[in-house]
């Protein structure tokens, strides 16, 4: 596998919120079901996650975590330059008003 940098991670996780929703973008406080998410598509993301990206997100933590930002934050938990990846995103996006 490849190595991935830690903001590779981060849009890598953008884009599979948008694959898994049928959107053209999310931003921080956006929420997994108010954007037509349902419990299959919630355990699809989980998938996804772990299969493409190699983080410890299950079906539980998408339930609990419906938030773009919050399961960011959940994807980069355990490991400190994941969660300085999220928190630089985390800023960029406040900062520019949302994520593109």
């Amino acid at each position: 596998m490849n190595p991935r940098t830690e903001q590779d991670w981060v849009a890598e996780f953008e884009q599979l919120w948008m694959e898994v929703l049928g959107v053209d973008e999310v931003h921080e406080h956006d929420d997994f079901f108010d954007l037509g998410g349902h419990s299959l598509s919630a355990l699809r993301l989980s998938t996804l996650i772990r299969q493409e990206l190699n983080r410890p997100v299950d079906l539980a933590d998408v339930l609990h975590n419906p938030r773009y930002g919050d399961l960011l934050a959940v994807a980069g938990r355990d490991d400190p330059e994941a969660a300085e990846a999220v928190e630089a995103g985390a800023g960029a996006a406040g900062a520019e008003g949302g994520r593109a």
